[in-house]
């Protein structure tokens, strides 16, 4: 059975489009300069999906998606967790730097105040600072005395205006705060310290792993304004934060198909062109290849020949050697064999449990089908039958900055711990090895294996795990 194609995500990206359409691109240019930095800083912390490479107008797309969040994911975590104040502090200067929550909140330097006073929403308070979309606010910066802390001069601005009297120009964002805690009295406020895990070890990039939030000045600075009393109240944001940012609403899966739809055009696009002898792996942007005799190759300046299996992560292609018409027999095997394993994946994967609850029972499932489940993402010669494939699998959340949820050995305890929601959206990510006896001599028996990694994208809903774009994993392209 073919894993399901989920085609709403096509349709509503259709759908949101329309009024966008109708501004001219002179408008359009105008928006995007006025955000430029802002955007400019989702992208460069991988966010994946929610960057500026979209159709139409990506600031009102992504401030749309915040919005339906705030409506709809806030007051949930918030009360899961028992928070009746979360405060969040991104340093100014910093330009957002790490912190996690920048795009979410539509800010890179900022106080904001968030507040469960019953009914149905959450306040929502920009204690001081400048954010992209001010309208999914309830306030913004009603409280706060000073223009901008970019200003020059700040500190003498603000004594001889305001008869303001502080040491640090930090201090100043917090002047006000602690009254304006006090009318709302929170019985426990989540604050953006760390306080157990470490969330750059949870994140989908090495190169700008997400920060541990509030800094030392930031802190002492807050804990003055607050107050004894609120203070004895204040706990660590780091659960609520990595709740909010595993679970999805409906307009980002929409955003999530979009992606997709685009690599897997992509992903056919770079096969089309490939001479065998010419075309290098440089030419298609890169490999590895996989010869006729099993070895490797993944050097740019590789020049593709007859009979190499090319691809990794988004798709296979073979390129068939003279009076060959379809796939060698080895290829073939293990191109069946994988979609055992992804029919594996499609038909376990569900909700209502955590990603270790879920690694355990594909791992099971595959054993049981004769495969071999693996911890590593490598070929293991020491496993009781070498001629079995072998599965390892790797199936993390993606495009927020954050890999947990997380079905996988690798990663710290609580990537696995974290539930799988509706609407995660996910990499299927797995690797498969398989040995080839007939490569065993032309390689003095060094022990070449076939391997193939996937890396396309899933989410999960009420029937399990879906597919939001073309599944690009379904065939191997063949090359005459």
């Amino acid at each position: 059975m073919r894993t399901p194609q989920f085609h709403l995500p096509l349709l509503c990206i259709l759908f949101l489009s329309q009024d966008l359409n109708a501004q001219s691109q002179e408008e359009f240019e105008d928006v995007m300069a006025q955000y430029e930095d802002v955007m400019a800083n989702i992208s460069d912390a991988n966010y994946g999906t929610f960057d500026a490479q979209y159709p139409d107008d990506p600031v009102k797309i992504l401030n749309h998606v915040r919005r339906e969040r705030f409506y709809l994911v806030l007051p949930e975590v918030m009360r899961d967790r028992k928070i009746d104040m979360w405060i969040h502090v991104i340093r100014p200067w910093a330009w957002g730097g790490t912190d996690p929550m920048r795009y979410e909140f539509g800010t890179k330097s900022a106080v904001l105040v968030f507040t469960d006073r019953g009914g149905d929403q959450i306040e929502k308070v920009v204690f001081q600072g400048e954010v992209q979309d001010p309208a999914a606010y309830d306030m913004v910066g009603e409280r706060y005395a000073y223009e901008s802390l970019q200003d020059y001069e700040l500190m003498d601005y603000a004594e001889a205006a305001h008869g303001a009297h502080v040491e640090s120009e930090l201090a100043l964002r917090f002047e006000g705060l602690g009254d304006f805690v006090a009318e709302r009295d929170p019985g426990r406020i989540a604050v953006n310290y760390i306080d157990t895990l470490s969330l750059a070890e949870g994140s989908e990039t090495f190169t700008m792993a997400l920060g541990d939030g509030i800094s030392y000045t930031d802190y002492v600075e807050l804990t003055k304004a607050l107050g004894e009393t609120y203070v004895s109240r204040m706990i660590s944001a780091e659960h609520l934060m990595l709740d909010y940012l595993s679970r999805r609403v409906a307009s980002e899966v929409v955003l999530y198909g979009a992606r997709g739809y685009d690599e897997v055009e992509d992903s056919r696009a770079r096969f089309d062109n490939i001479v065998p002898g010419v075309t290098t792996l440089g030419d298609i942007g890169g490999g590895p290849a996989i010869d006729k005799n099993g070895n490797q190759f993944r050097n740019s300046d590789y020049v593709i020949q007859r009979g190499d299996l090319i691809g990794e992560w988004q798709g296979l292609a073979y390129v068939l050697r003279k009076n060959e018409t379809g796939l060698p027999e080895h290829i073939k095997n293990f191109w069946a064999n994988d979609r055992r394993v992804r029919k594996i994946l499609a038909d376990n994967v569900r909700l209502g449990m955590t990603g270790g609850e879920m690694l355990e029972v594909l791992a099971e499932k595959l054993e049981e089908a004769g495969f071999i489940y693996t911890d590593y993402q490598e070929y293991n010669q020491y496993v009781s039958d070498p001629n079995k494939m072998q599965v390892h699998i790797d199936m993390h959340a993606e495009g927020k900055g954050i890999l947990a949820p997380r079905i996988s050995p690798m990663g710290p305890r609580w990537h696995r711990n974290m539930e799988l929601r509706l609407f995660l959206t996910f990499a299927v990510e797995y690797m498969i090895y398989q040995r080839v006896p007939q490569w065993d001599r032309a390689n003095n028996f060094r022990g070449r294996q076939l391997y193939a990694a996937f890396h396309d994208g899933g989410i999960i809903t009420s029937r399990g795990m879906e597919i939001p774009f073309p599944d690009q994993s379904n065939k191997i392209h063949i090359i005459n």
